[in-house]
């Protein structure tokens, strides 16, 4: 399969690049705040575990990032695999090993998801990749959106 996509692809990398922007913004703004002392430490983790419960809602009930990306399901998503760097990115701010190493090992596998997607593209694209269709769906969560499960 050829590595050229239509614009279909490239407009969701754009839409990803945009959340990411807005996702490292939000993450600077915390920092600011937690260096001029206005949150405290447990204020960042408890920022890192509401992170968390909207990764939940995200996947379980609604998705605001489908407004920005504007694609149908998880599935088809291009920041799918985004959410451990989401959920741990506050922690950054905390020095320790452990903070440390689960913000690491979150960059590590978002690094990974986003290598993958570079090097492979018609993988992560439903219109080249038929598992992503929705004729293909089996997911149970998937009903609100695919047809085909509704029924």
């Amino acid at each position: 399969m050829s590595k050229i996509l239509p614009g279909g692809f490239l407009s969701t990398t754009r839409a990803a690049y945009k959340v990411f922007l807005l996702w490292c913004a939000l993450v600077a703004a915390l920092g600011v705040l937690y260096r001029l002392g206005v949150i405290s430490t447990e204020a960042l983790f408890l920022s890192s575990v509401l992170f968390y419960v909207c990764d939940l809602i995200c996947v379980l009930i609604w998705c605001p990032f489908r407004l920005i990306m504007k694609n149908r399901c998880c599935t088809t998503c291009r920041i799918f695999n985004w959410d451990h760097l989401m959920m741990f990115s506050p922690l950054v701010f905390i020095p320790g090993f452990f903070t440390l190493s689960l913000v690491g090992m979150a960059a590590l596998a978002w690094l990974v998801w986003e290598l993958c997607v570079a090097l492979y593209p018609e993988r992560f694209w439903e219109h080249s990749n038929a598992a992503l269709q929705c004729t293909a769906c089996t997911d149970k969560l998937c009903t609100q959106y695919c047809r085909k499960l509704r029924d």
